[in-house]
């Protein structure tokens, strides 16, 4: 009831792409960036009153000449059938048959859900929970603190299955908020969110600049926040006092520092130097409004065993846009995120 009663309410709105206030480790949010179902009982806003992710760091470029990665585009209206249907959870369209990818990584906080709903419909949990023993830190999946980390040490059978079930959810609450939850209308609209092919990958990662980092400018001035020195203490497990690392994280402040917006393995002060990939929406988006395709997470495509753009403790060569990875089973470098396909299937 919950989900009918959100749906037929905002699901339009929600539903049309980019959120312009991403969500925060102070404020989950109130309904699902992937389904946009109402977060599970316990889940939502307010669950963790921690420093809030994404003031920790600010960069600075200049806009004028960075114009690809500080400025969001609109992207072209999508033609024919395409453009007559409504956007979907959590995705930004990338080309004009209205093939839509998600805005960032799968994050932790969907994960619980899909794993909650899933559980309520008796299945096992054991069987949708990340495996332990491939997790960058051992309460990386539990710790409230990493919410909006994208969830990782999963297998492709595990992502694959999120998929099917995410498409089955929101075709579910579309078709009913939309009065036509008949499968045989011929305004039925089915929603299938699947893992992107390579080429779909790279479509996005490489947005509009075919750059190898998609983008003119992979390294701007970056400014710390002093006020995140017990988030990031936590972070990097480091011994120093909280007053020492703010005074060390200003210090580092005065020298105007550049800093990749890719989140590789790069030499960091030790208050930057993190055990875990970052929170899904740091660093600036590319010029899709698409958040850490590369670096981060890698990333897994439809070629089961292929993971694309590189994680954070790979070397900037194996986080451009052409380059592969390989894996064989979980790990604590690897995500995903899915496209997006909405079509009329009862039309001819």
């Amino acid at each position: 009831m919950q989900l009918r009663q959100f749906i037929g309410l905002g699901f339009t709105g929600l539903l049309g792409g980019c959120a312009a206030h991403p969500p925060t480790s102070t404020f989950n949010g109130i309904y699902s960036t992937t389904t946009a179902l109402r977060l599970w009982p316990g889940t939502g806003a307010g669950t963790f009153k921690g420093f809030p992710d994404d003031n920790v760091l600010r960069f600075k470029a200049d806009q004028a000449g960075c114009a690809d990665t500080f400025r969001v585009p609109p992207v072209q209206p999508a033609t024919g059938p395409a453009a007559a249907l409504p956007g979907m959870p959590g995705v930004v369209a990338i080309n004009r048959a209205g093939l839509a990818i998600d805005e960032a990584e799968i994050p932790n906080q969907e994960w619980h859900q899909y794993q909650l709903h899933q559980q309520a419909a008796g299945v096992s949990v054991l069987s949708l929970t990340p495996q332990s023993d491939s997790l960058p830190v051992s309460d990386y999946y539990t710790n409230p603190f990493y919410t909006y980390y994208p969830v990782v040490g999963i297998s492709y059978e595990q992502a694959t299955a999120f998929c099917r079930w995410r498409s089955a959810m929101v075709t579910e609450a579309l078709n009913t908020a939309l009065h036509h939850p008949d499968t045989l209308s011929t305004e039925y609209i089915r929603c299938t969110y699947r893992l992107p092919t390579e080429a779909e990958w790279e479509l996005a990662a490489r947005a509009r600049m075919g750059k190898p980092y998609g983008t003119t400018c992979p390294e701007v001035p970056v400014w710390v926040n002093p006020r995140a020195a017990a988030y990031l203490k936590y972070r990097t497990g480091s011994n120093a006092e909280i007053a020492t690392l703010e005074a060390d994280i200003k210090a580092y402040n005065k020298r105007k520092p550049l800093r990749s917006i890719i989140n590789y393995a790069q030499s960091e002060p030790y208050f930057l130097a993190l055990k875990t990939p970052d929170y899904v929406y740091q660093r600036p988006a590319n010029s899709f409004g698409l958040y850490q395709l590369l670096g981060n997470a890698a990333e897994m495509v439809q070629e089961k065993g292929l993971t694309k753009g590189g994680s954070y403790r790979a070397p900037l060569a194996a986080c451009t846009v052409k380059s592969r990875g390989s894996y064989t089973g979980p790990a604590p470098t690897i995500g995903f995120r899915c496209v997006c396909e909405v079509a009329l299937p009862n039309r001819r």
